[in-house]
């Protein structure tokens, strides 16, 4: 079969597939970004109101395992945020890998990032975490919403803060900064060590 050929193509969205016609990989503007798609199932409204285009990649079973994302906002007074997004996902769950930017009104930040997350199907966290979202407001709610995403932690960074610094981090366990290398705005150079409850208890240079 001979493929057609076309120099210039217009289309909102074009969805990649194989020869059983499962999905690829998605290119899309910003009003068709696919909803996430994980163990056969889509879950709309996630991603609601997003203003971003790009691609998403899927897996062989179907399942969403990363993207690139990028888009910006401005508003009549001339305020604007542009951000830009690539990640590849644990299986059967979120990113663990990401290289992000973001700026607003010229305040930017920008790096990479590694996670963790659970063991458990993030289509099994988002249905829970739905589930809860139509119960009101409570302190126990608010517990549960907390329990829900337990496992899911920032473990390290590394690029430059919107404060101008230039930092590697690495965080514990559960997400908390425990040792920070900085070259702050002015080039001076330090190293910090911290507790379970953020407090700096050893510093290079010691004050």
């Amino acid at each position: 079969m001979v493929a057609d050929k076309f120099l210039e193509i217009d289309v909102e969205r074009i969805n990649i597939v194989d020869k059983q016609g499962k999905l690829k990989m998605s290119l899309f503007e910003s009003e068709h970004m696919p909803d996430p798609f994980l163990d056969g199932k889509s879950f709309p409204d996630v991603r609601q109101g997003t203003p971003a285009s790009g691609i998403m990649f899927y897996n062989q079973e179907g399942d969403e395992c990363g993207g690139l994302i990028f888009g910006s906002e401005k508003d009549d007074n001339g305020d604007y945020e542009s951000s830009l997004s690539l990640t590849f996902d644990q299986y059967k769950q979120d990113q663990i890998l990401q290289m992000s930017t973001y700026e607003k009104n010229g305040i930017r930040n920008y790096g990479f990032s590694i996670y963790d997350r659970p063991n458990i199907p993030l289509s099994e966290t988002i249905e829970k975490y739905q589930e809860l979202q139509k119960q009101e407001e409570s302190v126990e709610k608010q517990k549960a919403i907390s329990e829900t995403f337990e496992g899911h932690n920032q473990r390290a960074f590394f690029g430059k803060s919107q404060n101008g610094e230039v930092a590697v981090c690495l965080m514990d366990s559960k997400g908390k900064d425990r040792i920070r290398m900085v070259i702050d705005v002015n080039d001076v150079p330090r190293m910090e060590f911290l507790n379970e409850k953020g407090e700096v208890v050893y510093k290079l240079p010691p004050e």
